[in-house]
Formats: structure tokens, C-alpha cells, sequence
């Protein structure tokens, strides 16, 4: 039987809202920084792509043991641990000027980024009902989303304004201290019965109900980082490639709450099925070289669309892990969307590379749209359909309850 946290103790979500914001802001910031620093020491282009190869890949091999502790020790300790270890790598990086020592804040950087979002998931996961799941899942969706587009306008403004390369850090470091601090004196802990069947971590025996929140979460890496990486390589003007950008982050933002509603009124499996449809259509078409303007409509319908799977697929997990379980469960999530994060440029990159310049934004939207279609076609046979008990949404008008921010 699962147990729920206690009623007498109220959760608060902002303060987890912020830690995600905060570390997907300070990435923003940081990223555009880090080839000028590994460059200003003797680096090549290798060198700078390793780096963040690196921190993805400290992500990865990090995250699950880091969510089978948490069930072990508790959220809290993990949120206030990962965003420490994040402003460590912050503060030491623009003062590194050598290449291995550098490499190691990015391993910090992984770490600490690893802690926070599977810390985060879990929080959000098992602290919300049934009924506030899809808003609170959207919620953080958005979260990420807001931090990941405001931290490149933020950094490169700080950067104009003074001209040194240390100020944005130190932004994302303030930041990022500012979180812990609201974090030591406003997050309880949420705290679950163990009984002897649910502790110990994920099991076997529940490996088949996670297959489709795991692929959702590879999928959403592989395609966003895919993009992200190597839509500034296609043929497009600086205006056109800015305009596409914005309309599609734009789309991602607005688009989190509207289908977290949805999500609680109707149940994943419609929403995903739409969403995947005109994900999968929108990647294929823009394959044809439309005209700019039906190519930004495109780009809104990517941004909508892909932004919602993560949510989607955080609140299918909590749906079917019992609450003791859920930072082991979590810690898988977080390692599938790094390797999505990790192996989508590049094999991406290395399919644009094989079929030449020509076709090369035929080969990066081609490739996301069948992958999403495979995972659709998958659906379509019912390999989503498990024989778990899941919680299931409640509709919001019906149960009289209001999800909360």
C-alpha cells in the first residue's frame, strides 16, 4: 500500500521551482562563457566540446545513485548538497586556468546540477496528489524552460555591461546561493513510511512500468539539445535563426500550465498521443523546406509540444512508483534525459555531417521526427500499458481542488 506524506506539513513548491530555475539560468549564463575561458588557456574545439561532454557525462553515471540514497536519506539534504557543489564549480571556473582542473568543476557542475533536478523531481513527485500532478509537473517544466532561455540573455547582458567575464558567474553563483539559503529555511522534509516491500530502491519488478517515462525522458534530451546544439548550423540569417529561437522558447514557456491542466483533466495517454502526433508531423514537415513563416509556426508547435513531454513524463513516473521509491525512480529519469542530452548532438550531428550541407536540415529534423514517431508507433501497440496500479489523475472542475503555484 503506498503511503502519502503527512497532511500536517505543508509543502511549499516555489522553493523548488527556484532551484531548477536557478541551475538551468546559471547553465544558461555559463555556457556561451566557457569556450571564450577554455580558449583564453590553449584549448581547441575538441577540448571545449569534451568539456561539456564531461559534464553531462558526471550527470549520467551520477544520478543513480544519487536517487536511491535520497530514498535513503532524504530530499532535502540532496537540494542543499547540489546546489553547493553547483556554486563551487560556478565560483572556481572563470579563475581555472588549467585544462584538467577545469574538467573537474565540470564534473562538480554535473554533480551538483544531478542532486538538484533529481532532489527536485522527487520533491514535486511525491508531495503532489493525484489531482495537482499535471499542474505541478508543468509548473516545473516551466521552470526549466525560464531559467534555460532567460540564462543566455542575462549573461551576455552582464557581459556587454561590464566586459568581464568573471560578473556572469558571480550572477549565477548569487543566484544560486540566494536558492540554498530559501531552501534551509523554508523546505521541510517530505517524509513516507517505509514498509519492507517498498524500500530499497526501484526493483525488477517495476522495471516495465518505467519504460515509457524513461523514453520520454531520453526523447526530450536527445531532441532538445539536438536542436539547441546544431540548429545555429543551418542556413539561416542571424534575424531568421534569433526569431525561430525566441518563437520556439516563447511557445515552450506558454505552453507548460495550459497542458498540466489538461494532463490532470484527462489522463497522459490522449495528451501524449497528440502530443507526439504533431510533434512527429511539425519535425517531418519543416524536412521540406516550408517558407519562414510557416517554418516559425512550425518552430512554435515544436517548442509547445516537446516542452510538455518532460512534465508528462515526470507525472506517468509518480503515477507508478509507490512514494518510498520515487528518488531511485527520479535518479533514472534524470540519467535517461543526460544520455538523450549526451548521444543526440552527436549522432545527430555526425548524420548532418554524412549527408552534406544540402541536406543537413533535412538529416536534424528528419532524425527527431522519426525517432518521436517510433516512440508514437510504440504507444499505438500499447507498450505503455502496464499491469500496475496507478494513481490517477482526478479532473480538477470535479474534485473542487485548485492546484496551487
Amino acid at each position: 500500500m503506498q503511503q502519502v506524506p503527512s497532511t500536517h506539513v505543508r509543502h511549499p513548491m516555489w522553493p523548488i521551482y527556484l532551484c531548477v530555475a536557478v541551475t538551468a539560468l546559471g547553465i544558461g549564463i555559463i555556457n556561451p562563457l566557457i569556450p571564450h575561458l577554455l580558449e583564453q588557456n590553449g584549448a581547441n574545439e575538441f577540448i571545449v566540446g569534451l568539456s561539456t561532454s564531461v559534464m553531462f557525462a558526471s550527470l549520467v553515471l551520477t544520478g543513480m545513485p544519487i536517487g536511491r540514497t535520497i530514498d535513503k536519506f532524504g530530499i532535502r539534504l540532496f537540494l542543499i548538497v547540489g546546489l553547493i557543489s553547483y556554486t563551487v564549480a560556478m565560483l572556481a571556473m572563470p579563475w581555472t586556468h588549467s585544462i584538467p582542473l577545469f574538467f573537474m568543476w565540470r564534473i562538480f557542475e554535473g554533480i551538483g546540477w544531478s542532486c538538484v533536478w533529481t532532489a527536485a523531481e522527487t520533491y514535486v513527485s511525491r508531495v503532489s496528489s493525484p489531482a495537482q500532478r499535471g499542474h505541478n509537473t508543468a509548473v516545473y517544466g516551466m521552470s526549466l524552460a525560464s531559467g534555460t532561455a532567460a540564462g543566455p540573455i542575462i549573461g551576455t547582458a552582464v557581459y556587454e555591461w561590464t566586459k568581464n567575464p568573471v560578473h556572469p558567474f558571480l550572477v549565477a553563483v548569487a543566484a544560486a546561493i540566494i536558492a540554498t539559503v530559501i531552501v534551509v529555511l523554508v523546505v521541510p522534509e517530505p517524509h513516507v513510511h517505509h514498509t519492507e516491500q517498498e524500500s530499497g530502491g526501484v526493483s525488477f519488478k517495476i522495471t516495465r512500468p518505467l519504460i515509457l517515462p524513461l523514453a520520454i525522458a531520453f526523447l526530450y534530451g536527445y531532441g532538445t539539445l539536438s536542436l539547441v546544439s546544431l540548429l545555429p548550423t543551418l542556413n539561416y540569417s542571424n534575424w531568421e535563426l534569433g526569431t525561430l529561437i525566441s518563437v520556439t522558447v516563447i511557445a515552450n514557456i506558454v505552453a507548460q500550465v495550459p497542458i498540466g491542466r489538461m494532463l490532470d483533466r484527462y489522463g497522459y495517454r490522449p495528451l501524449l498521443i497528440g502530443s507526439l502526433s504533431l510533434l512527429s508531423a511539425a519535425a517531418l514537415f519543416s524536412t521540406l523546406h516550408p517558407p519562414f513563416l510557416l517554418t516559425l509556426f512550425l518552430g512554435m508547435l515544436l517548442g509547445a509540444f516537446a516542452g510538455t513531454l518532460y512534465p508528462i513524463g515526470l507525472a506517468v513516473l509518480a503515477a507508478r512508483v509507490p512514494p518510498a521509491k520515487l528518488g531511485g525512480a527520479s535518479g533514472m529519469f534524470t540519467v535517461c534525459y543526460g544520455l538523450g542530452s549526451f548521444v543526440g548532438p552527436a549522432l545527430t550531428g555526425g548524420v548532418m555531417s554524412m549527408v552534406g550541407a544540402k541536406h543537413s536540415d533535412q538529416a536534424l529534423f528528419g532524425t527527431i521526427g522519426c525517432l518521436v514517431l517510433a516512440l508514437l508507433g510504440l504507444m499505438m501497440t500499447g507498450i505503455d500499458r502496464v499491469n500496475v496500479k496507478e494513481e490517477h489523475p482526478v479532473s480538477v472542475a470535479s474534485s473542487g481542488i485548485k492546484p496551487p503555484m
